[in-house]
């Protein structure tokens, strides 16, 4: 009895495996290249056996698949036993992968540089070049279980990301790339209202556009009154993963505003305000014509200075990053033209608060952390006038005070002073010593422009 075969034409080998696979067929295929005849058995989308002469099973499978040109006819399921428990979509990524090996590591390398430069492009959030050259890479490598992760995370679209994340499942369920982007999905989608959806900044999670927190790593995505006080409450582990990335990505774009911008609401997330504070500072001098920027500075440069008489607010651990030396071209302000003010404040948060709204107020600033190295930066730089702590170590404000109100050269220079403790025997006290004005802290920033501006 004749065996009844029908010729499939029009697709590849590897397409045939990826329909019998979604569609649960079982047929043999008998695969024919040149004078190679090879056997391919299928039970309900599952490739469970292969045979080409001597080889079986896998070896024989890879084999098969790794031919380019063939002719491919189809029967019914012969019998056979399983000598394949490896998923196809699994088989199909490692045939192709020894395949890609095979025609040498120059073309290997391509695809990796391509790859690379995709998920960059996606990580910066140039979604549309992004698309482009994943969707390229993609063509030529579709086992890719990050690549496909990466697709899902380039598209506004539900249902894109959906089936992207359905591709990386066949590839590898047990990925862990694969298995924390399910969970992310599996938490955001309850919330979703609406597309286009938007991603969290620190972990990619869908997000509906007008949500401030993500359900996810719990990280806030600007600055605001809710997020500075619930600050330390984003996933850590998630936020420091992330902050390595875009540290990195940094080093190579160190003018680039999202990259700044991620990071510095990553310190704001971790309650580490200073080193925020110093990111959007960089900010705003790359934007300066972007409001959303500078009124989240306003905000956390306000909350900073209401918060800088309370004890309760522990000193960040950490310095702040360097953020001058990664953008090393940034132009500072022409400052020979500026009053001169000389910041002497031990509280490096308080310091650099003052100093921001100060240069942004087009003053030039001189900083000092206790009382002696605030007489050497007097002497060295002849300020315009002194913002002064009363609390420092070393010496205390009023004792600096008394040594330059008794000296001709720099009594004359105007010194407000600044401290936690009010009063009226405090600021009589001030008074005495000869200072031109007494701030107490928390202090209202503009009401400190305001009281620099009548002594200046």
């Amino acid at each position: 009895m004749s065996v009844r075969k029908a010729q499939i034409e029009g697709f590849s080998l590897e397409n045939i495996l990826q329909i019998f696979s979604m569609e649960k067929k079982s047929r043999t295929l008998l695969v024919r290249s040149g004078t190679y005849d090879g056997v391919l058995d299928i039970h309900e989308g599952n490739l469970i056996n292969a045979q080409l002469n001597d080889l079986q099973g896998i070896d024989a499978a890879k084999a098969i698949l790794s031919w380019d040109r063939v002719k491919v006819e189809m029967i019914k399921l012969r019998g056979c036993h399983q000598t394949i428990t490896m998923p196809t979509i699994a088989l199909l990524f490692e045939a192709a992968k020894e395949k890609d090996e095979k025609k040498g590591s120059h073309g290997t390398e391509r695809l990796k540089l391509l790859r690379d430069a995709a998920i960059q492009r996606v990580a910066l959030r140039f979604y549309d070049q992004g698309f482009k050259q994943l969707s390229q890479y993609l063509k030529k490598n579709k086992y890719d279980v990050e690549a496909w992760i990466w697709f899902s995370r380039v598209s506004g679209k539900l249902e894109v990301i959906q089936k992207a994340l359905r591709t990386a499942g066949r590839i590898d369920a047990k990925h862990p790339l694969f298995i924390e982007e399910s969970q992310k999905l599996s938490v955001s989608m309850p919330l979703l209202r609406g597309e286009p959806l938007s991603k969290c900044l620190f972990c990619w999670t869908p997000m509906n556009k007008t949500d401030h927190q993500c359900p996810y790593c719990l990280g806030y995505q600007n600055v605001s009154l809710v997020s500075l006080n619930a600050a330390g409450s984003a996933k850590k582990d998630i936020l420091d993963r992330t902050q390595r990335r875009y540290e990195t990505l940094l080093t190579q774009h160190p003018d680039n505003v999202f990259l700044c911008y991620a990071l510095a609401l990553i310190q704001v997330n971790k309650g580490l305000f200073s080193e925020g504070l110093a990111y959007f500072d960089k900010i705003t001098r790359l934007s300066p014509d972007k409001a959303i920027f500078t009124k989240q500075l306003e905000l956390l440069l306000d909350y900073l200075a209401k918060s800088s008489g309370q004890t309760t607010q522990p000193e960040a651990p950490l310095m702040a990053p360097d953020i001058e030396a990664l953008n090393p071209n940034i132009d500072e302000k022409e400052p020979s033209k500026s009053k001169k003010i000389l910041v002497v404040e031990d509280s490096s948060t308080t310091r650099k608060v003052i100093a921001i709204s100060l240069k942004r107020n087009e003053y030039e600033v001189v900083e000092a952390a206790d009382g002696l190295e605030a007489l050497s930066k007097v002497n060295e730089e002849r300020p315009d006038l002194i913002l002064l702590d009363v609390m420092l170590p070393k010496m205390d404000g009023y004792e600096v005070l008394s040594i330059l109100r008794n000296n001709l050269e720099f009594k004359s220079i105007p010194v407000i002073m600044l401290t936690s403790k009010d009063g009226f025997i405090n600021k009589m006290k001030g008074k005495i010593a000869g200072s031109a004005a007494y701030l107490t802290k928390p202090f209202d920033l503009e009401k400190m422009i305001h009281e620099i501006e009548k002594h200046i």
